[in-house]
């Protein structure tokens, strides 16, 4: 009688055993975390979610504070939210949260992600937000799913991310709604709104669309910044009356992966929220905000 191996005997029982025995352990250690969420592990994001639960987390830590000290706690506007894992974290101190995806698979996993956590309150728009009503093509990598551009609108190159524009190779059309007319839908709770912005390469566009209700409601608003890519950013966020500009820096440098691992061994990862110099940019902050003047003294 033919025999059909599910692990063949070997190095292939060898490494069956070895790989299922570390995802089990990992398993057990999720299970632990207030947050549960469906990832792919061959994703960079969903690896750290995988580890510790969430990406980025010393990030969302510090998010949790400031949005907590500005009293920005009514409505999170999430754009770009990607799997949900800023929008499914914070959710519980926010009344209300709109989640915005033009991603037609992370959509549905983002969708998936907020039924999964009991969170009933995240509204989730399968759309992009730009500077007005149009289309786009979103391409998207194979390897990592956090790195998702509108190829005719991106102000980032492939090259910021260390990757070349073959493997940006998965293409989607997608519609794109203007910010404006769709954060104004919120107007009667800006002004104790978060707004996060994490477009690779839009923000800028999307920052100015909403420039007219940040000046009339002055909600909390954080956005990703490559500053070198994206310099006529900081002309508008340092003219901007009523904000100061913040940022969230990363105490984690250097292109030495192993050197980095050594340090992390004695000092760990962590960040820090500091006023920003424009004389002394960081290459990258993982969110700058704009925080209404005087709401963190």
């Amino acid at each position: 009688m033919k025999s059909y191996y599910e692990v063949r005997p070997g190095l292939d029982a060898l490494r069956y055993l070895v790989t299922y025995s570390f995802l089990t352990v990992l398993a057990k250690r999720i299970k632990k975390q207030p947050q549960r969420m469906f990832v792919e592990i061959a994703s960079n994001i969903d690896r750290h979610i995988l580890s510790e639960g969430l990406f980025e987390k010393g990030v969302i830590d510090l998010l949790r504070d400031v949005c907590a000290k500005t009293k920005r706690t009514g409505l999170m506007i999430d754009i770009g939210a990607n799997i949900g894992n800023h929008a499914v974290a914070l959710a519980p101190m926010f009344k209300q949260v709109e989640a915005v995806e033009p991603h037609p698979v992370l959509f549905r996993v983002l969708e998936a992600n907020a039924i999964h956590n009991h969170l009933a309150h995240i509204n989730c728009h399968n759309v992009g937000l730009a500077g007005e009503d149009s289309t786009g093509t979103l391409v998207a990598t194979a390897d990592n799913h956090g790195l998702n551009r509108v190829e005719e609108r991106s102000k980032l190159p492939p090259e910021v991310f260390g990757l070349s524009k073959e493997e940006f190779g998965t293409r989607y059309a997608i519609e794109l709604k203007s910010a404006l007319t769709f954060v104004s839908a919120f107007s009667d709770k800006l002004d104790q709104a978060f707004i996060k912005i994490d477009v690779e390469g839009m923000e800028e566009e999307i920052l100015l669309s909403i420039a007219p209700l940040m000046k009339s409601h002055k909600p909390l608003v954080g956005f990703e910044w490559f500053t070198s890519s994206q310099p006529n950013m900081l002309k508008f966020v340092t003219s901007l009356e009523g904000y100061e500009l913040w940022g969230i820096r990363v105490h984690d440098k250097g292109t030495s992966y192993l050197l980095r691992s050594l340090a992390m061994l004695f000092k760990g990862r962590t960040y820090t929220f500091e006023r920003i110099d424009p004389k002394a940019l960081d290459d990258v902050y993982p969110l700058a905000l704009l925080v209404p003047a005087g709401a963190w003294a």
